[in-house]
């Protein structure tokens, strides 16, 4: 980082653009822009700046912070809590809607809405286990009834009965057959 800030400046000096200097170091134009701003406003020449050490160049550049903050509370009790509530989502009826319910029924001053959803979404992403698997023609196919029973009404009687939704795959083709 320290001999970027040093190349920019010195690209600076010799009267390079804003524009070509971001280009040749793959950084934004804002971040060039930023370094030039700092060292016009420290007041020190080119030379003085160059012969600083890395850590005072950081310093003066405001390189020292890092762009990790730490979590705050109320995102340590969601994450103390998310292990819990990504499990209960696989149960029947169970939606996100419903856990961010619950979770605002207790932590009144918790995340709202669209921040539960996406935690609940990284934190699901970062756990699931993704493993692949090879399909051949004909090899297999995956069977089972979806869902609940569904209610069928004869038109004629007027009488209900239940019914089951059969469906088979074909992994190799995602072919579908559903009854």
């Amino acid at each position: 980082m320290d001999k970027r800030i040093k190349n920019i400046l010195r690209c600076y000096a010799a009267g390079m653009g804003i524009k070509e200097t971001a280009s040749t170091f793959h950084t934004s134009r804002n971040t060039v822009r930023k370094y030039v701003r700092l060292f016009l406003s420290s007041g020190k020449s080119i030379e003085q700046l160059l012969s600083l050490s890395d850590g005072q160049l950081d310093e003066l550049f405001g390189c020292t912070a890092s762009r990790h903050r730490e979590p705050s509370s109320r995102r340590i009790e969601l994450e103390a809590l998310l292990p819990g509530y990504v499990s209960r989502l696989s149960r029947k009826g169970m939606s996100v809607r419903k856990l961010f319910k619950e979770y605002h029924a207790e932590y009144p001053d918790g995340y709202q809405l669209s921040s539960f959803k996406r935690a609940v979404r990284q934190y699901k992403f970062h756990v699931k286990v993704v493993g692949h698997v090879e399909h051949n023609a004909a090899d297999q196919m995956y069977i089972d009834f979806a869902g609940d029973r569904l209610e069928v009404v004869d038109e004629m009687t007027g009488e209900t009965k239940k019914a089951e939704v059969f469906v088979a795959i074909l992994p190799f083709s995602h072919y579908t057959y559903c009854e």
